[in-house]
């Protein structure tokens, strides 16, 4: 009984230090297991090993000798859909029919500018020899330093021929002064018609041209719509080529037209130039054969 007590009693002792070193157990075994390496894993060395950056490095050549290949293309599609034969090519019989239109106007544009600036050269070189008339002893001497083609000459002319004239009927009742200045406002009116000719059509190139590019820039932005809406596909590529290809008109319009209006303010600035001296002129001439006849 005594040894079954001490043996109780030893068993009760151990109990509490077993406990002990269960409770430093429990403290110290996560310390290790953080302290110990990982375990290591060999299996993602062969799946890292096949992604090596070759392919990334040979990449690279391709795609840069694929970029200005694609910047060329990209710049030859911009450049045909911006050129007026690709307008031609694509425009419909109205498109095509208002750039004939516009390159007429510009051909006569150029055509009465180069012709009414060689005449408009001849008139001035002519009106430079007025002072010489009038520095003349008599008439006769007088047209011959005009010329004989001249412009100014026919004024003197028509004046001198009304006043050598003898009328008969109702035209005896008109005076000769009276005569010849009528027949000198003729010839000064043939003058300025000179000076006028081909004007109004730089003129009327000048204000109607635009409108006719702006109406070929909405003819070809309806059909450009209404082809995108049939195709369904409105991405900016589809939509800058034919909408690039209508404002062309607009800009053909305005280079026929700028052109026309300089002509046309350039010439008419020679031509007051002219037909002032013109419109001079014959009133001298009108005064002198009506002091000639009276005497």
């Amino acid at each position: 009984m005594k040894t079954a007590y001490l043996g109780d009693g030893l068993k009760r002792r151990a109990l509490p230090v077993k406990t002990l070193l269960a409770a430093f157990a429990m403290m110290f075994v996560p310390a290790v297991a953080m302290a110990q390496p990982p375990a290591e894993t060999p299996a993602p060395l062969p799946m890292e090993a096949p992604a090596t950056p070759a392919a990334p490095e040979a990449a690279p050549p391709a795609t840069a000798e694929a970029a200005p290949a694609a910047a060329e293309g990209k710049k030859e599609g911009v450049a045909d859909a911006f050129s007026v034969l690709e307008v031609w090519n694509k425009g419909d019989f109205v498109a095509r029919g208002t750039l004939i239109l516009m390159i007429i106007m510009f051909g006569g544009s150029i055509y009465i500018a180069a012709t009414k600036a060689v005449d408009q050269t001849i008139l001035i070189g002519q009106m430079k020899k007025i002072p010489a008339f009038w520095d003349a002893n008599t008439l006769d001497e007088g047209l011959d330093l005009l010329g004989r083609n001249s412009a100014f000459r026919s004024i003197a002319e028509g004046a001198i021929a009304q006043a050598n004239s003898a009328q008969a009927g109702l035209g005896a009742r008109i005076s000769r002064s009276d005569r010849m200045a009528h027949q000198v406002g003729i010839e000064l009116e043939r003058v300025n018609a000179r000076l006028q000719g081909g004007m109004a059509f730089l003129a009327t190139v000048g204000a109607i041209c635009p409108f006719v590019g702006l109406f070929g820039t909405v003819w070809g932005i309806v059909n450009a719509l209404i082809t995108i809406t049939a195709a369904g596909d409105a991405s900016i590529e589809k939509v800058a080529g034919p909408v690039g290809e209508a404002l062309i008109m607009t800009a053909i319009g305005l280079l026929v037209a700028v052109p026309a209006v300089i002509f046309y303010n350039l010439l008419g600035r020679r031509n007051k130039n002219i037909s002032d001296a013109a419109r001079h002129f014959a009133y001298d001439v009108d005064k002198l054969m009506a002091s000639s006849a009276k005497a």
